[in-house]
């Protein structure tokens, strides 16, 4: 390629020549020679002073954007032909911030023309060249090749940017308070005022600074910082509107009687954050001209070493999934999961945490919670008791029928009981008892209500045996000497009633509606509880 220092002779012959010749004169503290700079404008009428005046306006245009002029994609060919097969070239990357900027060839020679030198003094911001003309010379000073104006102008745009935020945030406030709830609508704004403050400062310096016409490596910061500031305040935006709609989620899950969604609404966030970051990333270095496509194509070729040793991260991911589609557990359910017992805590993309009832947490990978065999106590809808009494062998056979029967009316009394099905039998002849089997079920919510249920079952069972006059035996071995009675002498009797109607009455008076029944418990005096004052039940079992 010819050096741009013998392509800006003003000879213009090739569309590159034309670019080159307003470029190269117009170097700040080299080479300033605006009238050689418009050596390919065409005349339209105006002096060669006038078109040297053009030629600085458009060059500080363009400077201010920045735009990415690249002389090497310029044509260099005299024959060059649009896609309309006209001889025009109009630059793509000036295109996008300046439209109407167009060569022609005119008897051999590519020149900007005459409606592009006529236009150029509209693209140059009216603002600021009031702005020049009517600035105190004290402000028109240079501060590290800056005027002083221009710094004053910054503090502006910081401050009408903070004015812009409390608009925008008084307005959406507004509006979502006509449309949620107050509490709700104010937690939103909170959430989002942060970041729309951010993106409104940057929307501000990104149109406000090309307005000030900064110098070329002071416009190129500034748009880079501006628009990767604003990209970022964007993606900040939708990970604090994650946190929106995970409270939103939230609320309706505790509406419902599972408690699995409770745990998915974190795992919804966490997902969405996630991939906020990352299409956000994208979304950042494609502002900032990074070339993403490059990019992911270099991260590409380590992805498969990548992912062969994150297999059992992926693996413990889909068991993740597999735990919220089959639902075999709920978050508080008590389970028994590959020999680990205890009360399911949370359930996340890795792994599920137990914490057992000594109260330590054991973390299991969920790959292996999928595998596992899993008893899952917390979704009993009874919880079972089973007992065997043992009946003193000497007990009468009415007493232990009344016995049963009396016990089969205390279940039926209790009202923590299944009443559709029980058992109540005199199941065996022990080795030193008679064995009356009591099979029944509780139909409570946790381990708690299960043990103050079972308490009460067996002060009433031991209050039927006290009531009837029956004793429990205990596994001893007893030799007895018995001696017939003198004749006359009577053999003691059992306490208690003997007779069928009186044993009625005792039965009776377990029932539902009996005088004896004490399913809560007697009162001695207040009452007493086995929990510390102010205490809560916990609510898993254990």
């Amino acid at each position: 390629m010819r050096p741009v220092d013998a392509m800006a002779q003003g000879t213009c012959r090739t569309p590159r020549e034309a670019w080159a010749q307003l470029l190269y004169w117009l170097q700040q503290g080299t080479r300033w020679e605006p009238r050689r700079a418009a050596a390919c404008f065409e005349v339209a009428g105006l002096s060669p002073a006038r078109l040297g005046e053009r030629a600085v306006m458009l060059k500080r245009v363009l400077d201010a954007r920045p735009t990415w002029l690249v002389l090497e994609d310029i044509p260099d060919r005299t024959d060059h032909l649009d896609a309309e097969g006209q001889a025009r070239y109009v630059d793509a990357n000036v295109a996008r911030d300046f439209a109407g900027v167009t060569l022609i060839q005119r008897d051999g020679r590519w020149l900007f023309s005459s409606a592009t030198v006529a236009r150029i003094p509209a693209l140059y911001p009216e603002v600021t060249g009031r702005l020049e003309r009517y600035m105190p010379s004290v402000l028109m000073g240079e501060f590290l090749g800056i005027e002083l104006w221009k710094y004053l102008g910054l503090f502006v745009m910081l401050v009408v940017g903070l004015l812009l935020q409390r608009v925008v945030v008084y307005a959406i406030q507004r509006w979502l308070a006509r449309r949620l709830a107050r509490a709700r609508a104010r937690d939103a704004v909170d959430k989002a005022s942060k970041p729309i403050g951010v993106l409104a400062t940057a929307l501000v310096f990104r149109f406000g600074v090309p307005l000030f016409l900064f110098p070329p490596k002071v416009s190129e910061v500034a748009t880079v910082a501006t628009e990767a500031l604003a990209a970022f305040s964007v993606v900040w935006l939708a990970y604090r509107l994650v946190d929106v709609l995970a409270d939103f989620l939230a609320s309706k899950a505790e509406l419902t009687e599972t408690k699995l969604d409770d745990q998915i609404v974190p795992l919804v966030s966490r997902s969405l954050k996630v991939f906020t970051w990352v299409v956000g990333a994208i979304f950042v270095l494609q502002n900032i001209n990074v070339d993403v496509g490059s990019l992911l194509t270099g991260l590409g070729l380590g992805g498969l070493a990548f992912a062969l040793a994150a297999k059992d991260t992926v693996a413990n991911f889909f068991g993740s999934v597999m735990i919220f589609v089959d639902r075999p557990f709920q978050i508080g359910d008590w389970v028994v999961v590959a020999g680990v017992e205890g009360i399911i805590e949370e359930v996340g993309f890795r792994s599920t945490r137990v914490r057992t009832f000594y109260n330590s947490v054991v973390t299991m990978p969920n790959a292996k919670v999928v595998d596992a065999m899993i008893d899952n106590y917390g979704a009993r809808k009874y919880r079972r008791y089973t007992t065997t009494l043992g009946l003193a062998y000497d007990t009468p056979p009415d007493k232990v029928q009344a016995f049963c029967e009396g016990a089969r009316a205390i279940i039926a009394g209790l009202p923590e009981t299944r009443k559709d099905y029980y058992l109540v039998e005199f199941k065996d002849f022990g080795e030193s008892t008679l064995d009356v089997m009591v099979y029944c079920f509780f139909e409570v919510s946790d381990w708690n209500a299960e043990m103050r249920a079972r308490n009460n079952m067996n002060l009433e069972l031991l209050r039927l045996a006290s009531e009837l006059g029956v004793s429990y035996a205990f596994p001893t071995r007893t030799l007895h000497v018995d001696t017939l009675a003198a004749l006359g002498e009577a053999r003691p009797s059992h306490r208690g009633p003997t007779e069928a109607p009186a044993l009625a009455a005792v039965i009776d008076g377990f029932g539902p509606r009996g005088g004896l029944a004490r399913p809560r418990g007697v009162t001695f005096s207040e009452g007493y509880d086995n929990r510390a004052p102010g205490t809560t039940t916990v609510g898993g079992d254990g």
